[in-house]
């Protein structure tokens, strides 16, 4: 680890790869880059607009900066948290389109609030899908949650069908509520799918318990008779207890 090291050069060599930084160089047979993005809002900052979450333009229900005839849409705006009813920044693609058509429809005098935001995200790394929603344990602790995890390895597909492999599934609740308020999925498949059941449980204001008795569907190919979500719902609600 060389956190703070700034990359020079990169090279190829005839073994691999090679990273020059101010403080060392290393030999690699592979690089990742993951550079982040930032909003691009030094325009409205610039017109005196008022901004939220990681410099994002704070914007309102109907899409409205601070500005009432200016409004904002797309990973330039800033969103509100479904749980914490904090700013928040998500540049994901249908917070951005569904922002954009209601902002169309709100600057026409329709006045239709965008829905507030849960993260749901997913990317796929080289074989596994990696899937989020709600927040994280760090994120539910600093907004004063008293949070509670729980966390299984199921599997994709039914123990005699061809093919599949392991998911894991993490939960988090609130002790208090028994909600649940985050969830996190990684696996070769399933993944992509599963993350928007917990999704649309943590928008509905589900319980673990509540989670656990919903009829899911199932056949071989697709799952378990048990659904991943459901045992590791299970164990969300007797850590709860």
């Amino acid at each position: 680890m060389l956190p703070g090291t700034r990359v020079e050069a990169i090279e190829r060599t005839g073994s691999g790869i090679a990273v020059e930084t101010s403080e060392a160089r290393l030999e690699a047979d592979l690089l990742l880059v993951a550079t982040g993005v930032r909003p691009e809002s030094e325009l409205a900052a610039a017109a005196g607009l008022a901004l939220g979450a990681a410099g994002a333009i704070a914007v309102d229900a109907y899409l409205r900066t601070s500005d009432e005839h200016i409004y904002a849409a797309g990973d330039c705006a800033d969103a509100i948290h479904a749980i914490t009813g904090e700013s928040v920044w998500f540049p994901l693609a249908l917070r951005a389109n569904r922002a954009g058509k209601l902002a169309g429809d709100n600057v026409f005098g329709y006045q239709r609030p965008a829905p507030p935001v849960l993260g749901t995200a997913v990317f796929k790394f080289f074989g596994l899908e990696v899937a989020r929603t709600g927040l994280s344990r760090e994120e539910a602790d600093a907004a004063g949650f008293d949070t509670v995890t729980a966390e299984i390895v199921g599997s994709t597909r039914a123990g005699y069908y061809p093919g599949g492999g392991k998911l894991s599934v993490r939960l988090l609740g609130d002790r208090k509520t028994r909600k649940l308020l985050g969830c996190c999925m990684v696996g070769p498949e399933a993944a992509a799918h599963k993350i928007d059941t917990a999704a649309a449980a943590i928008h509905a204001g589900m319980k673990a318990e509540q989670i656990y008795d919903l009829d899911l569907a199932y056949a071989p190919p697709f799952g378990p008779s048990w659904s991943p979500l459901l045992i590791a719902a299970s164990q969300l609600s007797k850590a709860l207890d």
